[in-house]
């Protein structure tokens, strides 16, 4: 793991809200061994609990390099950072507003920026990919439940090649015990998907950050965004799956 300017104390600064014990914004990243050009990264670790340590062990299985951030969205610090972009968020009564361009946002995500391009190498990356949780809920059968579905938006692939993916994916999944099986939906293929018998929308586009951020073709030639559910992430042995699941999932496109 290597630190990168700035300081901690310098990020608590950038985040201007208290930094407890445990709740200082950090970020981290490892330099590809091998694949020089991809990185996989986890801007929201403190938030979607356990991507960081998925980011990192995928990486390290395929050589390449990773990046992660911790503690930039901290809801009861009233902390909220895009981190892949350069918005930030604020409260008005009580409420999360929607993500603006601050001075302070802008300066976080230039350091994330520059660790990501430091852990691969170059830039423009040819290759991002960047883990994320979510906890969608829908209602089923009169009842709301989690969606246990896994969001995955893309940039620079064509359909074809999201095609094997999936294939690939759900090829790979059938050799999970039933009970650890979560559904891929893929943005480009699926503008909506069932689940349990509900129709549901594609929501995770990711269009902030394809915009204007880590996953934009300016920094990036293609782009993939998973948002995973908390069944693929919480239980250890479960994620331990699915860190392998996603390193063979990835493992063809850093041959081209």
């Amino acid at each position: 793991m290597r630190a990168f300017a700035p300081t901690l104390l310098a990020l608590c600064a950038l985040a201007a809200a208290p930094c407890l014990a445990g709740d200082e914004p950090r970020m981290a990243f490892g330099a590809a061994p091998v694949h020089s050009g991809v990185v996989v990264a986890a801007p929201h670790e403190g938030f979607d609990s356990h991507t960081a340590p998925m980011a990192r062990q995928i990486a390290v299985a395929l050589g390449t390099g990773w990046v992660t951030a911790t503690n930039f969205r901290r809801t009861r610090l009233r902390r909220w950072f895009d981190v892949n972009r350069p918005t930030q968020r604020f409260w008005v009564e009580g409420r999360r507003t929607r993500g603006q361009v601050t001075e302070r946002g802008t300066e976080v995500y230039a350091q994330y920026q520059k660790r990501v391009d430091a852990a691969s190498g170059r830039s423009p990356l040819d290759l991002i990919v960047e883990i994320h949780g979510h906890a969608r809920r829908a209602e089923i059968e009169g009842v709301v439940q989690k969606v246990h579905v896994i969001e995955l938006a893309t940039r620079g692939f064509k359909r074809k090649e999201l095609v094997a993916l999936k294939a690939r994916y759900d090829e790979l999944l059938e050799a999970l015990p039933e009970e650890d099986r979560v559904a891929l939906a893929v943005e480009q293929l699926n503008e909506t998907y069932v689940y349990r018998g509900v129709e549901i929308q594609f929501y995770f586009g990711a269009s902030g950050s394809k915009r204007a951020g880590s996953l934009s073709a300016k920094r990036s030639r293609r782009a993939l965004h998973f948002e995973c559910p908390s069944h693929v992430r919480f239980d250890p042995k479960r994620r331990e799956r699915y860190v392998k699941l996603f390193t063979e999932v990835l493992r063809p496109l850093l041959s081209r």
